[in-house]
């Protein structure tokens, strides 16, 4: 609709734009559209006499002004925000809450295949898990919450079933024992169930269903009876199977009292969100492999060394949490600032508070398995260049959040791909033969890659102000 003056004929400011909207649109800030109407051959006694502005930036201003007012639709004056500070920050706890397990589970396991068989099983949970959700959080915004919760029973199905099938054949190849595929049916059972019990914001829920094991957990360190353990390890798998009940019962809530036909065939959907799906499941491969391969060299041998990776298992919420407050206080930022320059300044600032915040947070809680280990006499060079590597990859993940939200996803799978190009890809570059503190160095080295091409990255989408209405 075009703008009139009080006399009702249109503005001459809006008779000079509108036959370049296609071009102004793709504007960013006022001396954009300066340069294209010095191009349709306006200069500053043009802008004077006929439009009455002192030159052709001033006019040009005015036009960018307009041009936006038309093309944003208007904001709520309070938007939505997405950040739930206690919820989303204690995430990163309730995902370790089977840690409290495993004293008794390896009693019963042996520490030689306990290990070995959870980093095993936390990268199947982890690929099939990010790609369930990524897809029912696509369908959900797409208003097919019954199809989002199909998705996620499959994944969880799909999760269990490859962890029973590798976990009997790494038990039928090299011996293990029979706890060994119970231990690894158990864990990404919860891995996935509670991912999806977060994913319906029911936090509380996983609380409650895991306390009794985390406490029977907790007492059994204290006992350290055997039978007392299997004791501890049964509670645990109740506690567990209550965890994927909920989760199930959930996924079949959605949409319950709806029509049948209220939604297309799942099949339909999928063909329409096919291609995003590649990229997605692509890049949860690669982080899964980047993190764990570094970890699962050590996990029998320098236990050090891997437990001073725990403060970014504790710290994910927090990160999650960082992530929702910058695209809450983005959205926010839009209804205030005029230019599309200020945004990016102010954009900036933000993503350096996030930043920041995800820095100290995480070398906070970091500090706690260092001075664990402190106190057992076990803290050593390499295990604090970990801790130091996994702040710093955990600051990445960060930022990681913010590119994933804009949908730059196969910007991330080419980070993350060159980070694994560093390490552990360059790993048969270092002289001799590496020691650990070489190899976690290493590490962080490609932590650091990563980190600063995704700041990059992030740096130069803050420009793109549209991404963030």
């Amino acid at each position: 609709m075009t703008a009139t003056r009080d006399d009702g004929h249109a503005h001459p400011i809006d008779d000079l734009i509108e036959p370049m909207d296609a071009s102004l649109a793709r504007a960013v800030e006022p001396l954009q559209v300066a340069a294209i109407l010095e191009s349709e051959g306006l200069n500053d006694k043009i802008a004077r006499e006929r439009y009455g502005h002192t030159d052709v930036f001033s006019l040009a201003e005015t036009a960018f002004s307009r041009v936006a007012a038309k093309a944003v639709p208007p904001v709520p004056d309070a938007p939505l925000r997405r950040a739930r500070p206690v919820a989303q920050i204690l995430h990163g706890l309730l995902y370790g809450l089977p840690a409290a397990l495993l004293p008794a589970a390896s009693g019963l396991v042996g520490t030689q295949w306990l290990m070995p068989g959870l980093v095993f099983t936390t990268g199947i949970g982890w690929v099939v898990g990010s790609a369930a959700a990524q897809l029912a959080y696509t369908l959900v915004g797409r208003g097919c919450p019954r199809s989002a919760g199909r998705v996620l029973r499959t994944g969880l199905v799909i999760g269990v079933g490859c962890a029973a099938l590798t976990a009997t054949g790494l038990a039928l190849a090299m011996g293990a024992p029979v706890a060994l595929v119970a231990l690894c049916i158990t864990q990404i059972a919860f891995q996935i169930a509670s991912g999806i019990l977060l994913f319906y914001r029911r936090e509380a829920w996983l609380a409650a269903m895991m306390a009794p094991a985390v406490l029977a957990g907790i007492g059994y360190i204290g006992v350290a009876d055997r039978f007392v353990g299997l004791l501890t390890v049964c509670l645990g798998v109740i506690c567990v199977a209550a965890v994927v009940g909920a989760a199930m019962l959930l996924t079949l809530a959605p949409g319950a009292d709806d029509e049948p036909a209220a939604e297309p065939p799942l099949r339909t959907l999928l063909r329409a969100n096919l291609r995003g799906l590649p990229p997605a499941f692509l890049y949860s491969l690669l982080t899964a492999l980047f993190l764990l391969q570094a970890e699962a060299t050590y996990v029998l041998d320098r236990t050090d060394i891997a437990v001073a990776g725990a403060g970014l298992v504790l710290g994910m919420g927090v990160l999650e949490y960082r992530a929702h407050v910058f695209d809450d206080d983005a959205r926010t930022a839009i209804r205030r600032v005029r230019y599309p320059a200020e945004f990016t300044s102010h954009g900036r600032w933000l993503l350096a508070k996030g930043v920041l915040g995800c820095l100290v947070t995480l070398a906070a809680l970091s500090a706690l398995p260092l001075a664990f280990l402190h106190a057992t006499g076990r803290l050593s060079d390499a295990s604090l260049a970990m801790a130091a590597a996994h702040v710093v990859v955990g600051a990445a993940y960060f930022v990681a959040f913010l590119l994933a939200n804009q949908g730059k996803v196969r910007h991330l799978c080419a980070a993350q791909a060159l980070a694994l190009a560093v390490h552990p890809g360059a790993r048969p570059l270092l002289p001799g033969t590496p020691t650990a503190l070489a190899d976690v160095l290493l590490f962080l080295l490609a932590g650091l890659v990563f980190f600063l091409v995704l700041l990059v990255l992030m740096a130069s989408s803050l420009k793109d102000v549209q991404r963030y209405r």
